[in-house]
């Protein structure tokens, strides 16, 4: 077994002053629960409750600029969880007057209301983060509820091993690692089920379309050493060789929506969804949740994802008509899997060989003119046969 690094801030408690980069912060008064509600909905009665057990919480802070500038403050600077460890920004919502936001000036203070929602409230927590600042120089945490802690979870096991290529990937239920993140694809609904489970938002798009929605269904834990945000892009449909299907729509999740921010060994379970091109087949999902942090896992579908891909046809030769034999294809600018996509080739054209094969990435390339647009680039000739002359 192994266990992440404590992540152990100070927590400051109401009515303490507390120095955050330029601004001296003082959590001054909080609300939970039914009395956090009645302040809501007497601001505008629409707010009513929070979305599925969800509560409100207000916190009344005032803000100091310290520095010799002015200095921007606003709602969004702040999260706030409870004990399950997730953190919510506020909600765009109408709110008691006045809202913490404003420009302050040199030795100014602003004070306002700042509303959430949050999970368990027995264990509530408010956090300062501000994009203004940038990274984490400045963060500072607040108790909103008397004695509140840093929420403590089981220790996180070792790394799975599944699902590190495509060729072999992990199954729906299976949990793999990645990059902070440890993750199980639950469940998949498309079409008529993803569109009955959307949000309204993402229903006023209407149902014409809906065949190609996915919700993916996610569990998710933070195994790093700091909270960490599972990003609303970090799961996306692939094809065979686990290369993500290009201009596949992210679309609003069905409640609850997994792309969330984590303490750390907190888990989430909720949605993700996107929208595919009607080519696009359902082999396997990527999941990575940055380039920049861990390798992809990848997590089968089910059908024919492990189908051997043909072997390469290497006996052809300049000025061959040829034919491709699944779709769509990439025509890519040089002979490799990362290179740029010329084009995307469905089958309606042939294409000229005009020089040598080539090995790379795994692939005999053939560099090829498609016929009808005159677009120029390699194939992998796995894909080729010589064309059919009438």
């Amino acid at each position: 077994m192994q266990t992440a690094a404590v992540f152990n801030p100070t927590i400051h408690s109401v009515g303490e002053v507390v120095t955050a980069g330029p601004w001296s912060l003082t959590l001054q008064r909080v609300e939970l629960g039914g009395e956090a509600l009645t302040t809501m909905t007497a601001a505008n009665a629409a707010n009513g409750d929070g979305p599925l057990d969800l509560q409100w919480a207000i916190a009344w802070v005032a803000a100091t600029n310290s520095s010799d500038a002015t200095q921007v403050i606003n709602v969004t600077d702040f999260a706030a969880c409870g004990a399950e460890g997730v953190l919510y920004a506020p909600p765009i919502t109408d709110g008691p007057e006045p809202l913490l936001q404003g420009a302050v000036e040199p030795g100014a203070t602003l004070e306002g209301a700042i509303p959430f929602w949050i999970g368990d409230q027995s264990n509530a927590l408010l956090r300062f983060s501000s994009p203004f600042l940038g990274g984490n120089w400045a963060d500072a945490w607040f108790a909103l509820t008397d004695g509140a802690t840093m929420p403590t979870f089981e220790p996180v096991g070792e790394a799975s091993t599944l699902g590190l290529d495509p060729s072999a990937p992990a199954a729906f239920g299976d949990t793999v690692r990645a990059g902070d993140f440890d993750v199980t694809l639950q469940r998949h609904v498309s079409g008529q089920e993803a569109f009955d489970i959307a949000p309204t938002g993402t229903r006023a798009l209407g149902s014409g379309d809906s065949g190609n929605w996915h919700a993916i269904l996610t569990t998710v834990r933070n195994v790093g050493s700091a909270p960490r945000f599972f990003s609303f892009v970090a799961l996306r449909i692939a094809d065979r060789s686990g290369e993500p299907w290009d201009h596949l729509l992210t679309l609003s999740a069905p409640a609850p929506d997994v792309a969330r921010e984590l303490l750390p060994g907190a888990t989430i379970e909720g949605w993700q969804m996107m929208e595919t091109l009607a080519w696009a087949t359902l082999d396997m999902v990527r999941i990575q949740n940055a380039e920049i942090a861990g390798e992809a896992r990848y997590v089968s579908f089910g059908g024919n994802v492990n189908a051997p891909t043909p072997e390469p046809v290497t006996d052809l030769k300049e000025g061959d008509v040829v034919s491709i034999t699944t779709t769509p294809l990439n025509l890519r600018a040089e002979p490799s899997t990362t290179a740029d996509i010329v084009a995307e080739l469905d089958g309606t054209s042939t294409l000229t060989i005009t020089g040598e094969a080539v090995e790379a990435d795994g692939y005999v390339w053939y560099p090829v003119t498609v016929d009808t647009s005159g677009d120029e680039g390699f194939v992998a000739s796995n894909f080729l046969q010589l064309a059919t002359v009438d």
